[in-house]
């Protein structure tokens, strides 16, 4: 499918002209790529909407305030409300968040694969049925670990794991080429992180699939128990928008775990719908070094802790100085002389697998934004502080001279004795400053109707054509980053639908 077709399709939507399709796919991130691209391999003609734009590596690197206009949903303004707001980002563009993200890379493991088998009642969900689906999405994205030397910041922080004697591991990642640019927030100008834009969507492409951007689905079209079409807003060259209708057979939705049930609930389709929104909550830290660390011109740490895992997990998170200065916002007249030091600075994070609840609601100010509310369950805020001072122990083994928590009010951390505090103390609730880039299970899957949105393959339960494939299936957090289980799934569901419906 070349681009000048693609185009054809979006000019025959522009002039009104009606479109039938046999899938429509909603979302091009990890989930809507990986849908589309085993669909239109095994012959189904598939179109997938995509809200946001397509660009090319030539747009990518640039700062973070331009990155965020171009890419990012809201320009990287998505507050998760509640006693304690959290700061949540996801990506806006054709590849989705899979654009900006770390390409940290996991495997789901036995433990979960087992409690969400037991507790869901998910059918055809164990280690050995998914490990070809794992298998298939690291070839396509050239998982492995870093190709050359660990940066600094890395390194310090394995020294630090060694002084402590904890079990930790370097991560895997979709960026078998990098070259340390420390852009994967802003999208690789290199292409060696490996967003789903530069495989999995042009193979779809070469297979016969339609990617149609800048095309925001509205409102999907309901007839007893069945999905008839899609009302999407549709944007014109010249800045002017038409709403189209595209019919379609089947429907698959993988806007993502939070646009996902917006549209359904909008939609009028709320049985378990928006109702088990969850993340991982991150405290972020800095800590400053006597020896340069050079953060800035490095890709970000690379090692993660699980000594403490599946509750608790240590690692690194993206720096430049303007990231700084916003994690040291929190004390910014205490703090603000330190900026100075910061080629000796490095950000770490402490991050909680999530046992709090949320929900995802349609906006009533009309503007189509979903409202994202999460509630920090009590396990949280002891897990983010015994988090907090193992993370500072960690540091400070591993010769950081101060800590700086992202917590309103509590000075910098600079003896072990100032960790070890939050052990016991629970850090105030009021005063935290969280961030999170993982959501999920807004769309739970599972045969328990009265829990699961959807089956064990990610139909809607109750309707006969309507599917979920992204992170919002997910029934549970995790504890990792969830892309590998998101892609893995999504695979494995859409070569079901595949096997159930091919010479229909």
């Amino acid at each position: 499918m070349t681009v000048q077709e693609v185009d054809s399709t979006k000019e025959k939507l522009n002039n009104n002209k009606p479109l039938r399709v046999q899938v429509l796919i909603i979302g091009s991130g990890a989930g809507g790529s990986t849908t589309a691209n085993v669909l239109a391999e095994q012959g189904f003609e598939v179109v997938v909407l995509e809200e946001g734009e397509r660009h090319t590596i030539a747009d990518y690197g640039q700062s973070p305030t331009k990155a965020m206009n171009l890419l990012y949903r809201n320009r990287g303004i998505m507050p998760i409300m509640g006693s304690v707001p959290i700061g949540y980002v996801e990506g806006r563009t054709l590849g989705g968040s899979t654009e900006i993200n770390s390409g940290f890379w996991h495997r789901l493991p036995p433990e979960f694969l087992m409690r969400w088998q037991a507790r869901f009642n998910l059918t055809d969900f164990t280690q050995e049925a998914l490990a070809e689906h794992f298998d298939w999405a690291e070839k396509i994205l050239s998982v492995g670990l870093h190709p050359g030397p660990w940066p600094k910041s890395t390194e310090v922080f394995n020294r630090g794991v060694e002084a402590m004697q904890w079990s930790g591991q370097e991560v895997k990642r979709a960026a078998s080429g990098c070259e340390n640019n420390n852009t994967c927030s802003a999208g690789c100008p290199k292409g060696a992180r490996q967003g789903v834009s530069l495989n999995l969507i042009p193979d779809a492409q070469a297979k016969g699939a339609r990617f149609i951007t800048g095309c925001k689905a509205k409102l999907l079209l309901k007839s007893r128990g069945k999905i008839t079409g899609v009302l999407a807003e549709i944007h014109k060259p010249d800045s002017t928008s038409d709403l189209v209708r595209i019919d379609a057979d089947h429907i698959f939705v993988c806007a993502g775990p939070t646009q996902t049930p917006g549209l359904l609930r909008k939609s009028g389709i709320k049985e378990h719908i928006g109702d088990t929104f969850q993340i991982h909550p991150m405290l972020k830290v800095s800590a400053l070094f006597d020896e340069e660390i050079n953060a800035q011109h490095s890709v970000m740490p690379l090692l993660q802790v699980k000594e403490f895992w599946p509750d608790i997990s240590l690692g690194g998170s993206f720096f430049s100085v303007g990231h700084l200065a916003l994690n040291l916002g929190d004390n910014w007249l205490a703090n603000q002389n330190v900026i100075q030091d910061y080629k000796r600075m490095a950000t770490y994070y402490v991050a909680v697998r999530g046992t709090g609840r949320g929900t995802v609601r349609t906006s009533p100010l009309g503007d189509g934004e979903p409202r994202l509310k999460y509630e920090l369950s009590d396990v949280d805020i002891r897990h983010l502080s015994q988090g907090l001072a193992r993370l500072s122990s960690l540091l400070l083994s591993a010769g950081a001279k101060q800590v700086y928590p992202c917590v309103q009010g509590l000075p910098q951390i600079s003896s072990e004795l100032d960790a070890v505090r939050w052990l016991d103390e629970n850090l105030p609730r009021s005063l935290l400053s969280l961030t999170t880039v993982h959501a999920f299970s807004t769309c739970p899957i599972g045969e328990k109707v009265e829990h699961c949105a959807a089956d064990s393959f990610g139909k809607i339960h109750g309707f006969e054509n309507l599917y979920v494939n992204d992170a919002s299936m997910l029934p549970d957090s995790p504890g990792i980053n969830p892309q590998g289980t998101i892609m893995a799934l999504a695979r494995r569901n859409a070569l079901h639908f595949a096997d159930l419906h091919r010479g229909h």
